[in-house]
C-alpha cells in the first residue's frame, strides 16, 4: 500500500472482508501505520521476499446505525467511529449505553469511539490516552464536552456501546453525522442510535445479533428466505456499479462530482466516500479525450476509449523511468498512473512480475536486476519510437 496513514485506513476498509495483510509504505505526511519509508523500502522488500516478517493483528470496530428500530447503515473502522453535530456551532446531547445499560450523557461537540490503533489519532487530539495497538479494548472520548472533569473511558472489547443522539435544547430535532475512519459518513438525527462493537471478520460480522433487522421475505422453491441488510446493500451496490459503467460509457464524465450528480439524477443517493470507493473497486481510470482533458473509463471493458493498443496508453502517460535494483519507478502524467500500470500488466512482458499504480507513479517489480534494466530500456525505446514515427504499437 503506497501513501500515508489515511490511505492505509481506506485500504483496510476496502479489503476488510478478504482478511489479507497490508504492508504500508509511507509516501504521505503521517506514518504511524505506514511504517516503511522511502529510505528503507528496498531493505523491507528484501525481508518480505525472504519471509522475514511478522504480522500484527489489529482490532476493528463495527458500527450499525438504527432509526426507528430499523438498520439504515453499517460500516467497519480500523481507527475510530466519530459521532458529531451537523450544521451550526452548538453542543449536542449524546446518551450513552453499555451492554444495554445507561452509562451517562454528554453535552459536547461529539464522541469518538476508538480502537487501540486509533488511540493515537483523533482521540489523542481530543485528550484521550494512548493504548498499546496490540490491546483489545475500546476507548470513548468526548469532543469538547461542556464540563470540567470529563475523562475518556476504556471498555473491554467484548462490550457493546450504544450512542443515541438527543434532542435539541428546545426539544426539536437535532442533526448529526457519523464518520467511519473519517471516510464513510452517515447522517443521523434525534432518536437515531449507533451500536458499536468489536469487529471480527469485516462487514459480514457487522450485523448486530441483538438487534435483528427484519428484512424482506422472498419465496424461492417453496422456501422462505430472509434477506439481511448486508444482502440488500450488496444488491444495491451491484446495481449502482452497473449504473456507473452505463453513465461513463454514455457521458464524458471528468470528476467525481459530475459522477455523483449523474447517479443522483438516476435515483442513487451517494456520498463522496461512496463514489471514491466505487471508482477504486471498478478500477475506473482517467483516459485522454480527443478534444483535450480526460474522462473516466473502465480499462478492461473499453478498448476504444484507451486506444486499441496498450502501448498508446503508456506513451500518453509516460514521463520518465528510473531503476533501484529490480524495481522500476515510472513517473507519469498526473492521474494516468493507474491506467498505465494496467496497460503494462496487460502487455505481459516476461521481465515484469507486476505493477502497482498510484496517481502519478508506477512501481514495477522485475524478476531480477538484469530484467529491470532490460525492461527500462525496452520501455524507453518503445516510447521514443512512437514519438519519432507516430506509430501505434
Amino acid at each position: 500500500m503506497l501513501g500515508g496513514d489515511g490511505t492505509l485506513l481506506q485500504a483496510a476498509g476496502d479489503v476488510v472482508d478478504l482478511q489479507i495483510p497490508l504492508l504500508g509504505i509511507n509516501l504521505g505526511t503521517l506514518g504511524y501505520l505506514a511504517e516503511i519509508d522511502r529510505d528503507t523500502l528496498y531493505l523491507a522488500l528484501d525481508h518480505l521476499m525472504a519471509d522475514e516478517y511478522t504480522i500484527e493483528h489489529r482490532m476493528m470496530l463495527c458500527g450499525s446505525i438504527y432509526r426507528d428500530g430499523k438498520l439504515i447503515a453499517e460500516d467497519a473502522a480500523l481507527n475510530d467511529i466519530t459521532i458529531t453535530r451537523e450544521g451550526n456551532l452548538r453542543v449536542v446531547r449524546f446518551d450513552n449505553y453499555v451492554n444495554g445499560e445507561f452509562l451517562n450523557s454528554y453535552s459536547a461537540d461529539g464522541i469518538i469511539i476508538a480502537t487501540p490503533t486509533g488511540s493515537t489519532g483523533y482521540s489523542l487530539s481530543a485528550g484521550g490516552p494512548i493504548i498499546s495497538p496490540s490491546a483489545s479494548l475500546m476507548l470513548m472520548t468526548p469532543l469538547a464536552p461542556h464540563t470540567l472533569n470529563t475523562r475518556s473511558i476504556v471498555f473491554p472489547a467484548e462490550d457493546v456501546i450504544e450512542v443515541e443522539l438527543g434532542p435539541s435544547r428546545d426539544g426539536g430535532i437535532e442533526q448529526g453525522m457519523a464518520y467511519f475512519d473519517g471516510d464513510t459518513r452517515v447522517p443521523m438525527k434525534t432518536g437515531d442510535r449507533i451500536v458499536i462493537k468489536k469487529g471480527q471478520t469485516g462487514y459480514s460480522d457487522c450485523e448486530d445479533q441483538q438487534h435483528q433487522f427484519s428484512g424482506d421475505i422472498k419465496k424461492e422453491n417453496g422456501k422462505h428466505l430472509r434477506y439481511s441488510y448486508w444482502g440488500r446493500m450488496l444488491e444495491m451496490k451491484i446495481a449502482r456499479h452497473a449504473q456507473i459503467i452505463k453513465l461513463i460509457n454514455q457521458y464524458d464524465i471528468e470528476t467525481q462530482e459530475e459522477l455523483a450528480k449523474k447517479l443522483e439524477e438516476s435515483g442513487f443517493a451517494v456520498t463522496q466516500a461512496t463514489i471514491s470507493r466505487d471508482i477504486r473497486q471498478l478500477k475506473l481510470t482517467k483516459v485522454p479525450k480527443e478534444n483535450g482533458g480526460s474522462r473516466y473509463a473502465v480499462l478492461q471493458n473499453a478498448p476504444s476509449e484507451v486506444g486499441s493498443r496498450y502501448a498508446r496508453v503508456l506513451k500518453d502517460a509516460y514521463i520518465s523511468v528510473d531503476l533501484a535494483k529490480n524495481i522500476l519507478v515510472i513517473k507519469t502524467v498526473s492521474g494516468m498512473a493507474m491506467a498505465a500500470a494496467a496497460a503494462f500488466d496487460e502487455m505481459n512482458w516476461n521481465e515484469i512480475v507486476g505493477c502497482i499504480g498510484g496517481d502519478d507513479t508506477i512501481l514495477c517489480v522485475a524478476r531480477d536486476d538484469d530484467a529491470a534494466l532490460v525492461a527500462a530500456e525496452r520501455l524507453k525505446k518503445m516510447v521514443d519510437g512512437m514519438e519519432e514515427t507516430g506509430e501505434e504499437f
